[in-house]
């Protein structure tokens, strides 16, 4: 999809040239924001049709931070230059290992090797149909290069290597990051595989199977439970983790916390009040 291309390249090009020493810092790191938040809207929204529901209301959820995020951007916060820098360096690493194909083939190929070898290892029998499939069960299991952990280590490496931290301590986040996220997605992969070559969820078949018999078991595992449950076991352990391993992340990650607390109740104020005013208007 060369929309998606695009906007990948517009927000890369913003965030890195929001690292350079330019007066236009603010204007870089809120088109790089902009560019990041219309590309998860329009890739979210785009699982629509295959019944996906988790993107497009992680979407929405998302959208008064992602307001406040531009906003603090065009008011020079220092928060949300920090997280600028964080996600500069987050989406520099993503680029490199994903848009150069060798790297990503790479690591689709180790991601199916790992996973079949973990899974007759514990005595579930699969096998490899071909370098990005596996087959267990008699169902097929195709591994893109989003069912790597590329994504999260991109994002707990920025975080390592980002704002704070000596340089030995960045040295000894980043391994950490990588390490536990390859053994999360490992784990992560083992149980969507298992769950759907065993048919554990075979629940509404007729809205989630999208015709394949079998696939809403894949559905509920992959789609919904792995998504949720293994994004929350992954930030807890390793951005946990890295707090300390970085002690100085815990004043970014609670700095951070503050901005949006304080930034989301004053947008409920101003809302509130607006919505006051509007029924006071009408009423006369």
């Amino acid at each position: 999809m060369s929309e998606v291309f695009l906007l990948l390249i517009a927000s890369l090009l913003c965030f890195i040239l929001f690292l350079a020493p330019t007066g236009f810092k603010k204007y870089f790191s809120a088109g790089g924001w902009t560019f990041l938040i219309i590309l998860f809207l329009y890739v979210s929204f785009s699982y629509l049709p295959e019944n996906e529901f988790v993107y497009p209301i992680c979407a929405l959820i998302a959208l008064p931070l992602a307001a406040l995020t531009v906003k603090g951007a065009l008011e020079s916060d220092p928060i949300v230059f920090q997280l600028s820098s964080v996600a500069a360096i987050a989406f520099t690493i993503y680029a490199l290992l994903v848009f150069v194909e060798p790297i990503a083939n790479f690591m689709i190929a180790a991601q199916v090797n790992s996973t079949a070898a973990a899974l007759n290892a514990i005595g579930h029998a699969t096998s490899i149909y071909s370098w990005d499939t596996m087959m267990s069960g008699g169902y097929f299991v195709q591994i893109t290069v989003s069912c790597t952990p590329v994504v999260g280590a991109a994002i707990m490496l920025g975080l390592a290597v980002g704002p704070a931290g000596t340089y030995l301590q960045k040295f000894a986040g980043a391994v950490y990051a990588i390490a536990t996220l390859i053994i999360i997605n490992l784990i992560r992969l083992v149980f969507v595989v298992i769950a759907y070559s065993d048919q554990w969820f075979p629940f509404f078949a007729d809205a989630v199977s999208g015709g394949f018999a079998g696939f809403e078991s894949f559905y509920w595992a992959h789609n919904v439970m792995a998504r949720i449950l293994f994004t929350v076991i992954a930030i807890t352990i390793t951005g946990g983790g890295l707090m300390v391993i970085i002690p100085d992340l815990k004043k970014f990650y609670l700095d951070s916390l503050k901005y949006y607390y304080y930034g989301l109740k004053e947008m409920k104020t101003t809302i509130v009040s607006a919505l006051d005013s509007a029924l006071k208007s009408a009423k006369n």
